[in-house]
């Protein structure tokens, strides 16, 4: 069996956010000393209910911290952002933690409509949007000469470095 932690740093005041990372990552500090397998990132924005907003970011600053705990999302919210650009953070990442991450992949809350509306889109289309995302991710770690024609995003490029 594996156990990991799930790291979801609530802020309910703005001016705390700064110390409130700097817990969290004494937490994850702290999972990885005392042998837990992972430690589980999640997104969400505007709110407060993660202070660290952005799990890649934050999962690169993790990965500098620590040396052998796997860094996973749980999840990216994927209507939240373009599908190639996350296969290039993601696999930046990759090579940054030396192997130990683990993506996670969602089309984001199914209750927080501002969270779309503040990146310009909504729950809806989040929600068409997740399979063609979820084919294009994969597609863009895993191909070379990539073209992808799709209803959301038509794109095409060499292999992915």
């Amino acid at each position: 069996m594996r156990f990991g932690s799930f790291v979801f740093s609530i802020s309910a005041d703005r001016c705390e956010d700064h110390q409130v990372i700097a817990n969290t990552m004494r937490e994850v500090e702290l999972a990885e000393a005392i042998g837990l397998d992972a430690v589980w990132l999640t997104e969400h924005h505007f709110d407060g209910a993660v202070a660290y907003a952005d799990p890649v970011v934050f999962g690169a600053a993790v990965a500098m911290k620590t040396q052998r705990v796997r860094i996973g999302f749980a999840v990216v919210e994927l209507a939240l952002h373009h599908p190639v650009r996350l296969a290039v953070q993601t696999a930046l990442l990759d090579h940054l933690s030396e192997g130990r991450l683990i993506v996670g992949t969602g089309r984001g809350s199914a209750y927080n409509a501002y969270e779309y509306l503040g990146f310009g889109t909504t729950m809806e289309t989040g929600n068409a949007m997740l399979p063609e995302a979820e084919e294009l991710l994969v597609k863009a770690w895993t191909t070379e000469d990539v073209r992808h024609e799709g209803r959301f995003w038509q794109v095409s490029f060499p292999a992915l470095r």
